[in-house]
């Protein structure tokens, strides 16, 4: 077991906001985390930092040589093995054809032209490609884009079955319920580590935005009433103020020192309200929400062109279609 450790992490691309502000944490080799987060949140620009691809104030420290999916493929018109080798693999071909194998995947793509094969056929030769070789931790940047859903279902338990870990993205959240132990999450620019899969994760974010939605309830409350007090001291004062201009036959002496004294005091009391409203102001907790996306579908008065209704076409020996509908 290998540990990564990040202290005080800031990253930010230049004029943007930060993605990640004086982040902490540890991550265990052996975990096999999902990092999760929304697009453009910086899920493949941390792997990027993991990898020291990008600059960044803080510290890193680990003893781990990282790998990364997707390879980076070139002469892909080649056959399969030569690409992979040419994509910085040094390991056996016996090591990829047996990680293959676990996938139940034929060996014989290693000898078809990479460019002929299937997107999910490429990505189960680069996966079997990382995990063949020895000695590194694998960065895995949304592998299930290409794949069917029986191919996620046998990478699902290929990766589960793995003894060794890996960090992975994918936006698949079955796909990452069934292959991950531990949920790194980028929010509000801070990484939230958590224990369990993605369901376990947005358990635990539940239980914490309904904590931080009933502080802030009870600390808006103090806010508003801090704001009630401190608009009844400033009037208070004001009185006092006006009680001196326009009483013409009391003493003025002691109506300006009265005025005077009252005014300081509400000065000092605004300045102690003022201090206790940011404080208050500062505790607050930014939730995060997750706003539902809208279609409004515009009516049309275009007429079909094309209209088929229960169309059935097939050969002497084979049928096509059985009661086809089409209308454009």
């Amino acid at each position: 077991m290998e540990p990564i450790t990040i202290n005080n992490l800031t990253f930010a691309y230049p004029g943007q906001e930060p993605l990640f502000n004086h982040c902490d944490l540890n991550i265990s080799s052996d975990w096999k985390l999902g990092l999760l987060g929304r697009n453009g949140r910086g899920k493949t620009t941390l792997l990027k930092i993991l990898q020291k691809q990008l600059s960044f104030q803080g510290r890193i420290q680990t003893n781990l040589k990282f790998n990364y999916y997707p390879l980076v493929i070139r002469e892909p018109d080649d056959y399969t093995l030569n690409v992979l080798m040419r994509s910085g693999y040094q390991g056996e071909q016996w090591q990829i054809e047996r990680e293959l194998n676990l996938m139940a995947t034929p060996t014989e793509l290693l000898w078809q032209p990479f460019s002929s094969l299937s997107g999910g056929e490429q990505t189960r030769v680069m996966l079997a490609t990382l995990f063949a070789q020895d000695g590194y931790f694998p960065l895995l940047d949304e592998p299930t884009n290409h794949l069917d859903q029986n191919e996620r279902k046998q990478i699902a338990q290929y990766l589960k079955a793995k003894k060794n870990g890996f960090i992975i993205t994918s936006h698949d959240r079955d796909f990452l319920d069934k292959v991950i132990d531990h949920s790194l999450v980028i929010e509000q620019h801070q990484l939230v580590l958590t224990r369990g899969n993605y369901s376990d994760y947005f358990v635990h974010k539940e239980q914490r935005d309904s904590t931080a939605i009933k502080k802030n309830e009870n600390l808006l409350k103090d806010i508003h009433q801090l704001k009630q007090t401190r608009q009844a001291k400033s009037q208070w004062a004001q009185q006092a103020e006006n009680e001196k201009k326009n009483n013409s036959h009391a003493d003025k002496g002691f109506i300006g020192a009265k005025a005077a004294k009252m005014m300081k005091k509400a000065t000092i009391m605004k300045g102690r309200l003022d201090t206790a409203i940011e404080e208050r102001k500062g505790l607050l907790k930014e939730i995060e929400k997750v706003v539902p996306l809208t279609i409004n579908v515009l009516p049309t008065n275009h007429q079909p062109l094309l209209s088929i209704n229960d169309l059935t076409l097939s050969y002497p020996t084979k049928q096509l279609c059985s009661k086809y509908h089409y209308n454009h």
